[in-house]
């Protein structure tokens, strides 16, 4: 089921992105995360719930394999460009002066921003207000000399919403997707229009992607993170590794060792460029220069797809098991890694450890720290985990 799902997913992008594109690069030269990099996302409910999922997070990950790239998620539901939903913690520091310091405490090189989500439960005249706050966001985080990805809010699910007016609501949200646009292009950031791409998955699937028309589901955030991947790489899903066993020629990875033929059989290992952006997307496998035929391909002692040679020459979507373990220990890992650091940056008595109660318990703050040893163990697993390994296939006939 979620494989047919993403399967969906990615054509439904395919044809959003040749159709209206999805991004605009208003930067110049194309989205790169380098080795260092490290990418904080902030923003509303949006942002914040993000974490609970790691799609985001795996699909950017799985994009830059050969890159130690770490991200940070100081999201918070309710929030907007002032940081208004942190304002519980103290005064002073303002709630505004919290937020700078949460998202700069990381040392970004990169921010994520997604902001607008509020603006549906407001009147206009709270959207010049949005943008004359967003400026100041950013004008206040240059000094941190971090690339910009500004995010549009999403539409509501209408089948999902038990609200009436959703029209209404979205409407407000296409407004500021549009002048979330402005402000990326006036000021060099990248933007990703998700309103338009989501906008479109409700349309054209029968599933929901949200639990109550607001909050993306599982299936959500999977759409999402497929979604931005498109906006800031133009990366096409799924994908695709390609053989020719007449000539051992590979695409999108590498044949290690010799392909080997034996009788009615072929062994073949490959190691792929990039693991998959989801734990049960798979890849396309196209073997080209097979005599006429049914083959069955099999890995790990799993049958995974039985055709003809044609068939096999276009591709088809295969989930190596191995493979796909390594998908699902990276994506738990990255969850681990994500609630350590929240419990880190967000502690449930922020108030009395280091707000304006400190001088109750403010001794206990020392204890935070301690998490980070743990926190490095979590990215040395992922950075373990991120790099492709060996498949190994053999292909009969009958």
């Amino acid at each position: 089921m979620r494989g047919t799902l993403i399967l969906t997913v990615w054509l439904l992008c395919a044809r959003v992105l040749l159709g209206s594109a999805l991004a605009q690069r208003s930067s110049p030269g194309p989205f790169v995360l380098h080795d260092g990099d490290r990418v904080v996302f902030v923003g509303d409910g949006l942002i914040e719930r993000a974490q609970h999922y790691g799609s985001i997070e795996l699909a950017l990950t799985a994009h830059w394999p050969e890159s130690t790239v770490t991200f940070r998620n100081v999201g918070w539901s309710g929030d907007t460009v002032f940081g208004e939903a942190r304002d519980h913690y103290t005064n002073p520091p303002t709630a505004f002066e919290h937020l700078i310091e949460q998202i700069t405490t990381p040392r970004p090189t990169v921010m994520v921003f997604g902001y607008g989500g509020t603006l549906a439960y407001e009147g206009p005249e709270a959207l010049p207000t949005f943008i004359e706050g967003y400026h100041q966001l950013l004008d206040t985080l240059a000094v941190t000399g971090a690339q910009c990805v500004l995010l549009s809010p999403i539409p509501h699910e209408q089948r999902a919403s038990p609200r009436p007016e959703v029209e209404r609501l979205n409407a407000r949200l296409q407004q500021a997707r549009d002048a979330t646009a402005e402000i990326a292009t006036a000021r060099g950031c990248w933007f990703a229009d998700l309103f338009t791409g989501m906008q479109d998955q409700y349309a054209n699937s029968e599933v929901s992607y949200t639990t109550n028309g607001v909050h993306l589901n599982e299936a959500g955030y999977q759409a999402l993170a497929v979604l931005l991947e498109h906006a800031l790489t133009a990366f096409a899903h799924p994908a695709t590794l390609v053989i020719d066993v007449s000539s051992g020629r590979v695409e999108g990875g590498s044949l290690q060792g010799d392909l080997d033929q034996g009788d009615q059989v072929y062994r073949f290992a490959l190691i792929p460029e990039t693991l998959p952006a989801d734990d049960e997307s798979g890849r396309y496998l196209r073997i080209a220069g097979l005599p006429e035929g049914t083959y069955t391909l099999r890995a790990s002692g799993a049958a995974l797809h039985t055709a003809s040679a044609q068939a096999w020459s276009e591709g088809l979507l295969i989930n190596h098991p191995a493979e796909r373990a390594q998908v699902e220990a990276l994506r738990r890992t990255i969850l681990e890694k994500n609630q350590l650091y929240f419990r880190q940056y967000r502690p449930q008595n922020e108030t009395y450890l280091v707000g304006f109660r400190k001088y109750e318990q403010g001794q206990n703050a020392a204890e935070l720290a301690l998490l980070d040893p743990l926190i490095d163990e979590k990215e040395n697993a992922i950075g373990r985990l991120r790099v492709p390994r060996v498949l190994v296939f053999t292909l009969t006939w009958e």
